[in-house]
């Protein structure tokens, strides 16, 4: 998609933050705003969106791979 590439690839969120805290953090490095102009699409393993009230640690407790919580980003949604 259109969706700029980030600088860096890891980031290290507290266990404890909600997936609404992800989604903040994402949308202010990708300079995006916060309105539903700027749409910001995130999937765990591609497929899955987290509810924004979801822990991180959590999250990465069920889904992680090598103990890292791999998130993707889109401009766009990828399917609907």
């Amino acid at each position: 998609g259109s969706a700029p590439i980030l600088k860096r690839s890891k980031f290290q969120i507290g266990a404890n933050s909600k997936f609404a805290a992800v989604v903040s953090f994402l949308r202010k490095i990708l300079k995006l705003q916060n309105d539903k102009s700027s749409a910001l699409f995130l999937y765990i393993q591609t497929a899955f969106v987290p509810s924004p009230e979801e822990n991180v640690g959590d999250l990465r407790d069920a889904f992680s791979v090598r103990d890292e919580l791999v998130i993707h980003y889109s401009l766009q949604e990828a399917w609907g």
